[in-house]
Formats: structure tokens, sequence, C-alpha cells
């Protein structure tokens, strides 16, 4: 609304001043023009009655001196003049014309002009020596005096031709009359060029103006595209010009400012995560710790049950046994997820990888009586660390052993499945609850909740293979099947 106003403002001031300009200007052309109408009127009015005075010039030549009473009559109806024929006494001859200027006595008449003013012309008329001259002027306008030479004379007269005052002055007056009509037409002309071209000055401005304002309110999806040739049109351009490099810069800010939340929320997420790991790994070693604690005072002290030191000693050994593995799975996913830890690029055999798995896991599939199928496809080569590689291997193993019970089988395959490396290790007689599956790879999430040692490990397992596959460009899936659960490994085949 305000921009609205102040444009409005401005159209109005360029408006009345260009209605002043416009007015002075008319007032002053006007001036100009009643000041030199009856000048170029009576210039015109001249060149005119020369022409009409040689035309009759060159007929008087034709005729007799005392033929030429009905001519003179003819021009002085049509031209509207004053004449009269001076012989080359000085006298004025009476051509027998009923409007030509005629001796008022016949004794003597003669003309005298003022040489010093030569717009008036008078004669004079003496009836006899004893009275005064008697003197009449003609006219107080220009008068054209021409030689004559009529056909019956050898004497060349003289004609005296003086336009009216009265039709001079005519267009003088018409136009006198019609100055109040010329002012109005003047200023209804003049106001209606100032609001054309106020309104074609500041149309441009207004609409930059509405521009600019979007501009402050960062809406640059818009285009000027002013055409015009001036300054107003290069403000224009210029305006094009700044509202595309703004856009894009304000494009690439938006993008670099969804990148650097992406990190940020990635980095929260690690940090949410970091804590969750160290409060879970606490926690898991509290536990241990405080058993650990337990057995050596009580054994110690001789209390009643811990009397049987080797039993107890036995059992403390197998809790710092499962702390140390705990500590090494921690230091393992702490280098992992600071970067230090040292990811060779080597080409690994999928298929030696797993028989060498399998030859050290054989003690313990013995033990608990469990069957073992493998179906390895020979040359199926992976780009990575064979070790790290191995121990992901390792631990899907022994949780198919671990979590299945005695006399199941389990079943390893390795081969090309969906164009990339791959390899699965299934276990029968059990199944994992739908609810759980998609947390088996959170670190310290068991499914068992009570965390019994005797029922599951450390909860580590699937969240180091998760951190390993990762680092090679892997996945792994987990899901039941009809007599079992079953765990693929999926390579990249660019790694091939």
């Amino acid at each position: 609304m305000l921009r609205r106003k102040l444009s409005e403002s401005l159209t109005a001031r360029i408006f009345l001043m260009t209605s002043l300009i416009l007015l002075c200007a008319g007032a002053i052309t006007f001036g100009l023009i009643a000041w030199a109408t009856p000048i170029t009127y009576t210039a015109v009015v001249n060149d005119d009655l020369e022409r009409q005075v040689d035309t009759l010039v060159n007929r008087l030549a034709d005729m007799d001196l005392e033929n030429c009473g009905p001519l003179l009559d003819e021009f002085i109806r049509s031209s509207g003049t004053d004449a009269m024929l001076i012989g080359p006494d000085g006298q004025i001859v009476n051509t027998n014309s009923q409007l030509a200027i005629q001796s008022l006595y016949e004794d003597e008449s003669r003309v005298v002009t003022d040489v010093g003013d030569k717009s008036a012309v008078t004669w004079a008329a003496k009836p006899d020596e004893t009275e005064d001259t008697v003197t009449v002027t003609m006219s107080e306008q220009n008068t054209i005096i021409t030689d004559v030479q009529f056909a019956d004379q050898q004497a060349l007269y003289s004609l005296y031709v003086t336009p009216l005052v009265e039709k001079e002055n005519l267009a003088v007056r018409a136009l006198g009359q019609m100055a109040p009509w010329l002012l109005l037409v003047l200023l209804a002309f003049s106001l209606l060029c100032a609001l054309v071209y106020s309104r074609y000055i500041t149309r441009p401005i207004v609409r930059l103006s509405g521009i600019a304002g979007r501009m402050a309110e960062l809406d640059f999806n818009w285009k000027c595209e002013e055409q015009r040739r001036d300054e107003i049109g290069a403000l224009g351009r210029s305006l094009d010009q700044m509202a595309r490099r703004l856009s894009n810069a304000l494009k690439e800010l938006e993008t670099a400012n969804r990148a650097l939340r992406g990190e940020v929320e990635q980095e929260r997420e690690l940090d949410r995560q970091r804590m969750a790991f160290f409060s879970a790994a606490s926690h898991e070693l509290k536990t241990p710790v405080t058993i650990l604690k337990g057995q050596l005072t009580g054994m110690l002290e001789g209390v009643d049950v811990y009397r049987d030191r080797d039993k107890y000693l036995l059992r403390s050994l197998q809790v710092t046994g499962r702390m140390e593995s705990l500590i090494r799975e921690m230091l393992a996913i702490s280098r992992m997820e600071t970067g230090t830890a040292d990811v060779r690029q080597e080409s690994v055999d999928l298929s030696d990888l797993m028989e060498q798995q399998l030859s050290l896991d054989s003690d313990l599939l013995e033990q608990r009586g469990q069957h073992l199928v493998s179906t390895l496809t020979p040359g199926i080569i992976v780009t990575g660390d064979a070790s790290l590689l191995g121990k992901a291997v390792g631990n899907l193993l022994s949780n198919a052993s671990l979590y299945s019970p005695e006399g199941a089988e389990i079943r390893v395959w390795c081969g090309m499945r969906q164009g990339g490396p791959a390899l699965t290790v299934e276990n029968t007689d059990t199944h994992i609850h739908e609810e759980a599956l998609p947390h088996l790879f959170e670190a310290f999430y068991r499914e068992e909740a009570s965390r019994n040692r005797t029922t599951g490990g450390s909860g580590l397992g699937l969240y180091l293979v998760r951190m390993i596959l990762e680092r090679h460009q892997a996945s792994c899936v987990i899901e039941n099947t009809e007599d079992g659960v079953r765990a693929t490994i999926f390579f990249p085949s660019e790694t091939t």
C-alpha cells in the first residue's frame, strides 16, 4: 500500500510538472502566434496584392487611357483596395471609374507623398492662389506605387494602390474572438498529453517498484522483460540479471543448507548411537564385573559355598573370558566408527574364506551335535579385507550354531545371485519373532530380553557384521524360512 501511494504521488508530480510545462509552452506559442498573425497577414495580403497589381498593369498596357475605368473598378472590387491614377504632371487623372479616387477640383489637384513616412500618401487641391491648400490622407497602410503605360500614351503614369485597414484587421479580430476557445482546447490537449506522458514514464517505474518489493521478500519467480532502450529499460534488464543470480545463489545456499542440516542430523544420530553404545557397554561390563567381584570376595572371606575355590575360580575365569571377548568387540567397533581401522583392499575368494571359517567352527558344531551342509562355488572373488570379512562370516556361523537346538542343520551356500557375489548361512529348527527382525543389527540388541549369557552373546556380533559389510559396500538380510532362519550377504557386482 505504501509503495502504491508513493507511485501515485510520483505520477501526480510528473503529471503536474508536465502539465505546467505544456501550458507554459502553449501560452508562449499562442502569444507568439497572436503577435505574428497581423504582421504575417499583412505580408501575405501585400504579396497577393502585388501580384494582382502586376496583372492589372499588364492588362492596362493593352488598352487606352479613356477605357481603363471599368478595369480599375473590377480590380478595386476584387482586391478590396483604394486606387488612383496619377499623370506625368502629378495630377490625378479622371479615368471615368466609379470606385477610383477622382479629383475634387478641376483647376488643380496634385499628390503629395511624405518621403519620411511611406505609409502615408496625401493629395492636395488648390481652387485659387488666395485660399489654403486642402489635404486628404488616403490611408495609413503601405501603398503600392507602380508605373503604368497605356497603349495610346507615350508618357508613364503612376498607379497608387492602398489596402483597406478594415479587411487587414479581420483576421486579428477573428483570432481574438477564438482565443478563449483556443485556450480551452490548448488546456485540454496539454492535460491529455501530460496524462499520457506521465503514465508512460511512471508505468515502468511502478512495475519496477513492485518487482523490487517482491525481491525484498526473496521472490525471484518473475521476469521484468523490459524492452525499452532508455535507462529504465537498462534498469529492468539489470534487475532480471540480478534476480537470476540471486535465485541461483539462494538455491545453492538452500542446497548447502540442506546438506549441512543432513550432516548435522547425521552427526547427532551418530552421537546418540555412541551414547547408547557406551551406555549399553557400561551395562554389559557392569554385570560380569559385579559377578566377578562377588565371587572373589566370597572366596577370600570363605563364605559357605565359595569355600570350593577351584569351582568358583573356574567360573571367575569364564566371566573374565566373556569380558575379554566383549572388550575386543567393543574395541573393534570403536576403531571402525572412528575410521582408525585399516581396511585393506585385496582380492578375496569367498569359497576359500568360508571353508577356513567352517574348519574353525567344526568343533563347535560337533559339540552341539549339529549337521553341516555346504554348497560352495569356487572362484567367487570380491575385493576387501580378508580378516574383517572372515570375522563377519564367523559371527554369522557362530550365531547360527548358538541359536539352534542340538541336532539342527547348518546350511552354507556361496555363489552368484542378483548379478553379484553372495553367500548364505541358514540354521534350522528355530525362528525369530517378526518384530525383532528389524532390530537384529542394532548394538547390544538381543531378542531374549533377560540378557542371560547362557542363552546368547553380548548383542554386538551382528552390529559388528553390519559395520564390516558397510565398509565393503555389501549388505546383509536376515529372514525366517519355512524351517529356520537364513542370513544372506550381497556383495556389489563391480567388485567382482
